[in-house]
């Protein structure tokens, strides 16, 4: 994933987040729910106010959850490209 322009929340989409930092998806156009773990509620969040960067988003979580900044890195990936598989992101 490259790190230029990062997609941002589908305008069909909606997010949901849960007392315990996990959070729902409903995508409006295919009446379809996805669940989002705290690693992804992070990412939602930082795509959905147009962060630059993967490593921006990757610093969060390193500061959120303690993990290594490769690991962070890493995980932001994996978020963004299922997201982007599912449709529940897209090109700005």
């Amino acid at each position: 994933m490259s790190d230029a322009r990062l997609p941002v929340p589908h305008p069909q989409v909606l997010f949901t987040e849960i007392d315990d930092g996990t959070g729902v998806l409903l995508h409006m156009d295919s009446k379809f729910y996805f669940t989002l773990n705290c690693t992804g509620v992070v990412v939602w969040k930082a795509l959905a106010e147009k962060v630059e960067g993967i490593d921006v988003i990757a610093e969060r979580l390193v500061t959120e959850f303690q993990v290594e900044s490769s690991i962070a890195r890493r995980d932001v990936s994996v978020v963004i490209e299922n997201l982007l598989a599912d449709g529940l992101i897209a090109s700005r």
